[in-house]
Formats: structure tokens, sequence, C-alpha cells
């Protein structure tokens, strides 16, 4: 017989954190770990819309364990990521924005399902990272977890445009 699923431990407010301790859901801490979360799952909705691309499903496959490290990092497990992997994404970005045209404006989020699915991702991402930038401030923690998502925003956003670009959709400025 397997374990259920329900416990009905949080039923009034509180979950229990990788430490070991029990926190109330509304802290800052806990909305990093679900924004982490929702952020993973629009990544993996990207992963369907690009199963033929394999290098780039291959890449957010990575990015997906790495947010799984950092949420696990911010819920107190001793292991993160470490600089070389925000190295790795500065490479990506690199590497994605090769052939990509100069931007002089503002460009809509749209474009091919995939895109629009990474733009959502990058929104999401910003909003990780600015809840990961108030417990940065309060506590002097998750440094290397600010850096690495303020680079994977970067990343979704080329991913975006490069989508676009390989399936000859045109981009949509904002004026």
């Amino acid at each position: 017989m397997s374990d259920k699923i329900y416990t009905g431990l949080g039923d009034y407010g509180e979950t229990s954190i990788f430490s070991g301790g029990r926190i109330k859901k509304k802290s800052p801490l806990v909305g990093a770990c679900g924004t982490l979360d929702e952020l993973s799952s629009f990544i993996g909705v990207c992963r369907a819309h690009c199963e033929e691309d394999y290098q780039l499903n291959s890449l957010l496959k990575e990015v997906q364990q790495d947010l799984y490290k950092v949420a696990g990092h911010v819920a107190g497990s001793d292991e993160s990521i470490d600089e070389n992997r925000i190295s790795y994404i500065e490479n990506q970005i690199d590497k994605y924005a090769g052939d990509l045209p100069g931007l002089n404006s503002f460009i809509l989020p749209s474009g091919t399902r995939l895109a629009a699915f990474l733009h959502v991702s990058r929104a999401v991402c910003r909003r990780a990272e600015r809840i990961i930038s108030l417990l940065y401030e309060n506590e002097g923690k998750f440094l290397t977890e600010l850096k690495y998502l303020n680079r994977l925003s970067d990343l979704l956003f080329i991913l975006s445009r490069y989508s676009n670009k390989r399936s000859g959709e045109k981009e949509e400025y904002a004026y």
C-alpha cells in the first residue's frame, strides 16, 4: 500500500521545510520555493514544445535540475549550485544570441508557442529573482542563487527570440 499524498499538516497555513522545521506558508522563503517550482513547471511546458530540438530540450532539462538545487538550498539543504553554472548559462546565452539581431526597442512576448512559454518562464524567473533578492537583502543568503536566476532570465529571453527566429516568426516591437 502506498503512502497517502495528503497529511493535513498544512491545513493551518504552515509547511515543512528541508531542514525539518515548519514555517508559515506566507513567508518569502516558501514563496521563493513555490515560484521556483512554478518556473520549473513552465520550463517543462517549454520542453514539451521543443521535443524535436534535442539540444534545447537538454539545456532546459539541465535548468530544471539546477532549479531543484536552488529550491532545495533555499529550503535548507546544504547542497546548491556553484558559480560554474552561472558561467555555463552565460556561455549558453552567447551561443544562442549569436545570430540574433540587435534590439532597439522592447519586444512583445509573442511568436511561436515555445517562444511565448519561454517568455512566461522568463517572467516567472524574474519573480523568483525578486523574492530571492529580498531573502538576500534580509538574511545575506543566496547570492549565488540570485546571480543564477538573473542570468537564467536573460537566457530564457534569448531562447524565446531564438525560437522565433528559427521558426521564421517575426518579433513584434512594443513601439
